[in-house]
């Protein structure tokens, strides 16, 4: 969820990019988080704020999953499909944001 600090308290979430499910989450991409051993990524189910700071790691966890995930599930999975593109837009989402924003206070970004 991205929120901007002018968002008043009736309407905070201005920008919200689904990503999957939380039984998806747990059947298809924890169990890769876990073997790899992504430790931001790991505490993603409770929820994270993201910082200036720690947003390129993460970015850089998500492209880990990425590029991991196809030696776990083949193409012709279910949802394979699915999943490669919800973390691919999850990705460009991430990336499109402007560190300084985060920095200043004008964005807050909480992944979960």
């Amino acid at each position: 969820m991205f929120k901007s600090s002018t968002t008043s308290e009736l309407e905070p979430a201005i920008w919200e990019v689904p990503v999957s499910t939380e039984k998806l989450f747990y059947q298809y991409w924890y169990p890769v988080i876990e073997k790899e051993g992504y430790p931001w990524l790991h505490i993603i189910s409770p929820g994270i704020d993201l910082d200036a700071e720690n947003l390129p790691e993460v970015l850089d966890e998500l492209r880990q999953l990425q590029a991991a995930f196809p030696r776990y599930y083949t193409p012709d999975d279910e949802k394979y499909e699915y999943i490669t593109t919800s973390i691919a837009r999850l990705i460009a989402a991430l990336e499109a944001i402007n560190p300084n924003d985060l920095s200043s206070g004008e964005l807050e970004l909480f992944l979960g």
